[in-house]
């Protein structure tokens, strides 16, 4: 009776060996194939490529029609994802100069790249995971269909603060000032500037400069992406000077009294650079047709001496009494 039961302890113990060789088995054959898989082997992989280029009056990105043969080294994960895709993988290959595609015949839309002249640009856009050794395909071809074009001038969106005592000494500068924009007709016909992203500085006392890039649109590519801006900033020094105000225009029988008679120019010089300026410096007027529309003008200054950065009349408006 106690030598069946021993032998049916000894045959369930013996279940329970064969399971742990069995699972040690899987788990070194799983082991082995992830250290195989990881290794670096050479094969052909597949990618058709997207480009984008600057081709001028043309859309600046295509698909190629045909399918990019690699001969590259990569571990067998990346191998194995490659063949086991039935379609080709896409590419991105950005930033082609437009000098490596040439036109396919005298019309058409048809553009062909040799994949070999960009080859560092495949290789970045692959990634450290994959090495080109050859490019099996020696001649891809796209469409870039023409698009319609117009030069428009940009314009800077700007929040600059200034520090105490200090302004801009000229204008907020673009290089280049304006761009090609292209797009469908009806889109670009009817945009007649583009503008900047904001630029922002605050309390600045020093002239600025960098690269900002163009607010996108809806539609649109511009030929270029960015533009670089500059403004010369310094310290200035303000004085103010009385100056007459004069009629501009008016007869010789014309009797117009002008109230007040002076107005105060408050202006704004370079420091380092100011220089003492009298009321014959300036000349302020207001026009006789003005007056004959209405009692209540606005002065302008009519001669202002170089230099002057800034400057404002006050007050702002005077009464003419006829």
């Amino acid at each position: 009776m106690v030598l069946p039961v021993k032998g049916k302890l000894k045959m369930f113990g013996g279940g329970r060996n064969w399971i742990i060789l069995v699972f040690s088995l899987l788990l070194a054959f799983f082991m082995w194939s992830i250290m195989k898989l990881s290794a670096n082997y050479s094969s052909y992989v597949r990618y058709r490529l997207t480009v984008t280029t600057d081709i001028p009056g043309r859309k600046n990105i295509a698909e190629s029609g045909d399918v990019l043969v690699i001969g590259a080294k990569s571990t067998g994960f990346r191998i194995i994802q490659n063949l086991q895709d039935k379609e080709a993988l896409t590419l991105l290959v950005e930033g082609v100069d437009h000098k490596h595609l040439h036109k396919y015949g005298q019309e058409g839309d048809m553009f062909y790249l040799i994949p070999d002249n960009i080859r560092q640009k495949i290789q970045d856009a692959l990634g450290a995971d994959i090495k080109v050794e050859t490019l099996a395909t020696d001649t891809l071809f796209f469409i870039f269909p023409e698009q319609g074009g117009r030069k428009v001038p940009v314009e800077p969106k700007s929040i600059i603060t200034y520090g105490k005592q200090h302004m801009p000494y000229s204008k907020l500068l673009l290089k280049p000032d304006s761009v090609f924009i292209y797009g469908d007709a009806g889109v670009i016909s009817g945009i007649d500037r583009v503008y900047t992203q904001a630029i922002r500085n605050k309390n600045v006392s020093g002239s600025i400069s960098g690269i900002v890039e163009l607010a996108p649109m809806d539609g649109v590519r511009f030929s270029v992406e960015e533009v670089f801006y500059s403004q010369e900033i310094g310290r200035y020094v303000e004085n103010t000077v009385k100056v007459p105000v004069t009629i501009g225009d008016a007869p010789s029988y014309a009797n117009v009294a002008v109230i007040p008679q002076e107005v105060t120019i408050r202006y704004r010089q370079q420091f380092g650079k100011s220089v003492s300026l009298s009321p014959q410096d300036f000349a302020v007027e207001v026009g006789y047709d003005e007056i004959m529309l209405k009692d209540v003008v606005k002065p302008r200054a009519v001669k202002v001496p170089e230099g002057i950065l800034e400057y404002e009349i006050e007050p702002k408006f005077v009464e003419c009494v006829l």
